[in-house]
């Protein structure tokens, strides 16, 4: 559930509201990597004024400072969401109100095996996501935004020069990870539709702040008959693209609920790929009692090995 106190309990001050691409920016939890942006790459102080724009030299590189960290976002989601469906102690699951006492998806490395699974077999079509994360973040940003303190000593020059970098990332990169659209489309919705995220510290993604039944939430209204995403971009998208982005956004949710229990309990968190061998028991095979004592899988059963009965060849 939502924090029952009204936004401005939550800071010391009424929080100011923005919108337009700087309201994106907070709703996606892409402005907090502002804080960290490099001074060089910051641009001049700006007091309310627009900063110049950023010579193509900065851009490239803003792109590559923007890259990397737009993956750590992605990371830190995604650890949400393995806490989400396997909680264990890890503080993304202290966070949600929700822990076990065994291990979960966080300490097995779920967050990556979310991330390279993603990226490597759920591609996602241009002719969608183009619409959607460039003339769509502006619709979003239309919904007013409140400023959390943490984020309004960004000022207006790193806001611009990061969105900057943001839009060329995110039209003209060739292959841009499916892992980090899915990022900002859980963070985006978290934020719709429980501001208190945004005010909440301690990690990059709005989505790992929500409590367990709040990321319910979430994905409720992404499996549900129109994800709130959705009904703010068709307006500008239309009919056919929404409907498309709705049953591509229906999929992605339950993929997102189905793969984190394959990456718990198979053996990809303690596989060396180099010598294609366990360096340890994987943890999950513990909680299942599978193999007892073993820390290799069965090759195959005899009678599944060759040929049956000797036969090389059916006349």
């Amino acid at each position: 559930m939502t924090d029952p106190r009204p936004l401005a309990d939550l800071d010391p001050a009424r929080p100011p509201l923005v919108t337009g691409r700087r309201a994106f920016l907070v709703r996606a939890g892409v402005l907090g990597l502002a804080v960290a942006l490099p001074p060089a790459l910051a641009g001049p102080p700006s007091a309310g004024a627009a900063a110049p724009t950023a010579t193509a030299d900065v851009i490239e590189d803003l792109m590559r400072w923007l890259r990397p960290q737009l993956q750590r976002l992605a990371f830190d989601t995604f650890s949400g969401v393995a806490a989400f469906c396997l909680p264990g102690p890890d503080l993304y699951s202290l966070r949600q109100l929700e822990v076990r006492a065994e291990a979960g998806g966080v300490a097995t490395k779920t967050p990556q095996f979310l991330m390279d699974t993603i990226d490597g077999y759920l591609p996602l079509p241009d002719a969608i996501v183009v619409p959607l994360m460039t003339e769509g973040t502006r619709e979003l940003g239309s919904l007013p935004t409140p400023l959390p303190l943490s984020l309004r000593r960004v000022g207006l020059s790193r806001a611009q020069r990061v969105d900057e970098a943001l839009t060329l990332v995110l039209e003209n990169d060739e292959h841009l990870p499916a892992s980090i659209v899915i990022a900002l489309l859980l963070n985006v919705t978290a934020s719709v539709l429980v501001p208190a995220s945004l005010f909440r510290i301690g990690f990059d993604s709005p989505f790992a702040r929500l409590r367990y039944t709040e990321k319910a939430r979430v994905f409720a209204d992404l499996e549900g008959p129109e994800p709130s995403v959705v009904a703010a971009l068709r307006p500008l998208v239309g009919d056919f693209l929404a409907d498309e982005l709705r049953s591509l956004i229906r999929f992605l949710s339950m993929a997102m609920l189905a793969l984190p229990s394959d990456g718990m309990y198979s053996e990809q968190s303690t596989f060396d790929r180099a010598t294609r061998q366990l360096v340890r028991r994987p943890i999950g095979w513990d909680q299942t009692r599978y193999l007892p004592g073993r820390t290799r899988p069965p090759d195959g059963h005899p009678e599944l090995l060759g040929y049956y009965q000797g036969r090389t060849e059916v006349a």
